[in-house]
């Protein structure tokens, strides 16, 4: 991802000496315009469901240069790491099929930043992803809040959709199925759900 940050830095100089540059609210959607290339193809002739992350993160490296938030960024040594992706697939996108990626961030917990990214074409949802992540600093953990605090946000007022809460539990579950060795088969099914709930 080198040509991202060479072009993010590029974005960021440029937005900085233009006029009329309005940097978006760091809670609205910002959006980034692509092409499905060769390269994003499997044997269906449609993007390969691994190639949509890559999509991904090339769009979230445009969300701080449209917000404004790559200098605070970069002068508090705050490093973006993925710590989790729900994906669904609803449409497929095939070769030279233009489309947008909107990246949105929906709020915080204590420890985790969660985002939505959508594949926009024709007006229509093709996929989505549900995006949790942490920001290191220096090396270190830091909190949400300490983060926020630091690019000068806001949590939104309103609560983290239903459909992350969701989300939280079925991570909560996940994790329990892993840690627990001892049980198997359907009684480990039936007694980490029952205890995640």
């Amino acid at each position: 991802m080198i040509t991202e940050i060479i072009r993010s830095v590029y974005l960021n100089r440029k937005n900085k000496q233009r006029r009329d540059f309005a940097a978006q609210d760091f809670f609205a959607p910002t959006k980034r315009r692509f092409r499905v290339g060769l390269r994003d193809i499997d044997f269906n002739m449609h993007i390969n469901n691994a190639r949509y992350m890559v999509f991904m993160e090339r769009a979230r490296w445009d969300h701080p240069v449209q917000t404004a938030t790559w200098d605070k960024m970069l002068a508090n040594k705050l490093n973006f790491i993925v710590a989790g992706i729900e994906m669904g697939y609803i449409r497929e996108l095939r070769l030279f099929e233009t489309f947008e990626v909107e990246t949105c961030y929906l709020g915080w917990d204590e420890k985790y930043i969660y985002m939505e990214q959508r594949f926009i074409a024709d007006g229509k949802i093709h996929a989505y992803g549900l995006v949790k992540a942490v920001f290191l600093q220096q090396g270190k953990l830091a909190s949400p809040a300490a983060v926020a605090a630091l690019l000068n946000i806001a949590q939104p007022e309103q609560p983290l959709p239903e459909h992350i809460e969701q989300w939280q539990k079925m991570a909560i579950a996940k994790r329990a199925y892993s840690d627990n060795a001892s049980l198997s088969g359907a009684n480990k099914d039936k007694d980490v759900l029952k205890n995640s709930a």
